[in-house]
Parts: C-alpha cells; sequence; structure tokens
C-alpha cells in the first residue's frame, strides 16, 4: 500500500512525501546515536516530566558468567535522567529476526548484563567516550540536585534491581512482535519493553533533500503504565539516623558502617548540626556548619557508601569562596591514599567511597581535613 505523509507550505499547496525503507541497518543504527531523543517519552518512569536521553555505549558487551568474556553485544545503551539503563536493539522490518527471536535474544541480553555487568561499567563506558565527562553529565542533569557519583550509583542499583528498560526499534513493527511487547510491558513490574518504529518519509522533487522521522511507540497501553506506576511509585520519605543506618547496612559494607558512626560521634563533638535527607530511595546525612536555617552544607553521607564533599555548596561560604580555597581542598583529599579527585571539580560535589578510609591513617587524614573545613567555615562567623 502506498504510504504518504503529507506537507502544507506556506503558499497553501499541498506536498506528499513517499515512504521509503532504509537501505541498511547501519542507518537505523546511525540515527539512535546521532538523535536518541527519536526515542519519544514512554508512560512508564512515573516521574512526572519529559525523558531526555544520554548514550553510554554502541555495541555494549555482555558476559553471561561472572568475570567472563563478552558473549553478546546490544545495539545501544541509553540512560535518561532517572538513571534506568535503556537497552536499545535495532532491526529493519526486512530481518526475520524482528519477529519473535528478538524478544528472546533481548531478555538474554537484559538477564545477564543485570547481574554480569559490574558497578560501576556503565559509567566508565560513558566516561571513556567524552574529555570532560563530569561536564556532560551535569548539562544532561540540567540542575539537578543528583551529583555525578549519586547518579550513576542510581543507575547500577536500577540495574542490579533489573529497574530497566528494553526498546526493540524497527522501521516496521510487525503485529506478532506488537503482542508480545504489549504482554511483556503489562505483566512487568520493574522492567518496561516496548517496541518504537521508526518510518522515514524522503521527498525526491518538490522538496529535494527534505526526510521526515515519525516516531511510534509500541506498548505504552494505559494498563501497563498504571502498573508501573503501582509498582514503581515510591514517595519521599524524611530519613533519620536510625533510618539511615539500617539503609547503609543494607546497602554497603561494616566498615562503611562503623565509619559513619564515627562521623556522626565527630559531628556532634564539634558541634557540626545533622540533618536527614528526604530522598525517595537513597538516604543521606548532610553535615552543616553555621545558624538554622541555613548554614553551609560540607560533606554528606549517602546510604550507598560514600561520602561527598559539597564544595559546590561550600562556595557560598567567604571562606570557601575562591576558588584556590576549594581546589587546597581537593588536594588535601588527595594526599590520602586511594582518593583521587581531579582539580577541575572544585566546584562540584566529588564522591569517595567511605571504604578508601577504614584504615586508621586514612580515617585520621579525614577527620583532619573534616575539622580543618569546619574552621574555616567558622572563621568568618567568629
Amino acid at each position: 500500500m502506498d504510504e504518504s505523509i503529507f506537507v502544507i507550505g506556506s503558499d497553501g499547496r499541498l506536498t506528499s512525501i513517499q515512504k521509503n525503507t532504509y537501505e541498511r541497518e547501519a542507518e537505523l543504527q546511525q540515527l539512535i546515536k546521532d538523535h536518541p531523543e527519536l526515542i519519544p517519552a514512554m508512560g512508564g518512569s512515573g516521574e512526572g516530566e519529559p525523558i531526555r536521553w544520554l548514550l553510554v555505549r554502541r555495541e555494549a558487551g555482555i558476559p553471561r558468567e561472572d568475570g567472563g568474556s563478552d558473549w553478546w553485544a546490544i545495539d545501544h545503551i541509553l540512560v535518561d535522567q532517572f538513571a534506568i539503563p535503556t537497552f536499545v536493539e535495532v532491526k529493519r522490518a526486512s530481518d526475520t529476526r524482528v519477529r519473535r527471536e528478538v524478544v528472546a535474544q533481548m531478555l538474554d541480553y537484559v538477564a545477564n548484563a543485570t547481574v554480569y555487568w559490574q558497578p560501576g561499567t556503565l559509567e566508565g563506558w560513558f566516561n571513556a567516550q567524552h574529555d570532560d565527562p563530569e561536564q556532560r553529565l551535569l548539562d544532561f542533569l540540567d540542575g539537578s540536585e543528583l551529583s555525578s557519583g549519586k547518579f550513576w550509583s542510581r543507575v547500577d542499583d536500577n540495574l542490579r534491581s533489573g529497574r530497566v528498560r528494553c526498546v526493540f526499534v524497527a522501521d516496521s513493527v510487525p503485529d506478532s512482535l506488537i503482542r508480545l511487547v504489549e504482554f511483556l510491558n503489562e505483566h512487568l513490574r520493574r522492567t518496561e519493553v516496548y517496541a518504537v518504529e521508526l518510518p522515514q518519509y524522503v521527498s525526491t522533487d518538490q522538496l529535494p533533500g527534505v526526510r521526515v522521522i515519525v516516531p511510534r511507540v509500541i506498548g505504552d497501553t494505559v494498563r501497563a503504565s498504571a502498573n508501573k506506576r503501582e509498582g514503581q511509585s515510591v514517595p519521599k520519605r524524611q530519613w533519620d539516623e536510625e533510618s539511615f543506618l539500617a539503609a547503609l547496612r543494607e546497602r554497603s559494607d561494616a566498615a562503611s558502617v562503623t565509619l559513619s558512626r564515627e562521623i556522626l560521634e565527630w559531628a556532634r563533638a564539634h558541634g557540626v548540626r545533622v540533618i536527614y535527607g528526604n530522598g525517595k530511595v537513597d538516604a543521606s546525612m548532610m553535615l552543616v556548619v553555621g545558624p538554622k536555617p541555613n548554614g553551609y552544607v560540607f560533606a554528606t553521607v549517602w546510604s550507598y557508601g560514600s561520602i561527598e564533599i559539597d564544595l559546590q555548596y561550600m562556595r557560598r561560604s567567604p571562606a570557601f569562596r575562591e576558588d584556590e580555597s576549594r581546589r587546597e581542598v581537593i588536594r588535601r583529599l588527595n594526599h590520602i591514599p586511594g582518593v583521587a579527585i581531579d582539580e577541575f571539580r572544585y566546584s562540584r560535589r566529588p564522591n569517595v567511597p567511605l571504604t578508601v578510609f577504614a584504615g586508621d591513617p586514612a580515617r585520621n587524614e579525614l577527620f583532619d581535613i573534616l575539622s580543618w573545613i569546619v574552621e574555616q567555615l567558622r572563621s568568618p562567623l567568629l
């Protein structure tokens, strides 16, 4: 059947643009790489804002055993601003595998990647693609309160828990695949499954050079969206000392819990206020100097087992307003074995695993630095 779309020009003339097949699968692959926004927003995130995509890697290898070599490769790995990993497999309609076989293939990919990709894998792939990955990520997050460390930690958590998306992209999706996608998406709570059609329309005569892509999402049914919201909606909660330490014990190791308790005791002994966050998933313990209700947040301990040095917030204080003063914080931290913070992050919130400070020398140096920061923050207040 002849398929066309129509364009009405400013002069009122109607122009027909004919549907055109992709000559090679590589064309579809390149479209996703260059323009991931062609994958439309989908209804399962439940976060109340349009999805934005960040390409992590093309041809991402997946092992089938712990420590094994790559056995498969997924065409594209994306993440969105909510830190949900998205697996994208691309096929042309002429490829017979676009039918049932591709579903089994995708499930193989996801089942093994969620188990055998190590924490930090996606972050490492992303960082390898960019000269300044930190800035690229901050631009993508667009003013979010998420630090890069927290974002990638959430990516890892979502991956391990199976909160991922599977997206099949084709120029035309057959009926047999449509029903499979809709069934899976309606019955899986944490994992989202969609197909996306990307037919292209190419003008050859009246509008030379014009190429129109018309995306269509398949699988985003009302029932599927309702099930995802029911299964994934998590209200914000106000954390306290007890719930923070419980979350830390669940997600980290004994050494991190011990150090967090010591940080809490240190804060009390030095008159540092402790404020607990209200994140949906991640519990946080913020260290604050200065009078209520404001003050300066200078460090945050997270329930996923890391401490964030909040240089971004410290710059608001007179003591750390100058860039060089915040670079000095980084230099002091970098003297501790296992800490390697780039100095260009002097206006950000670098994140260090708590396990780095597990030994006595490193722990003592950390507390010396925290005490020095507090002294500097208080000096203009005295």
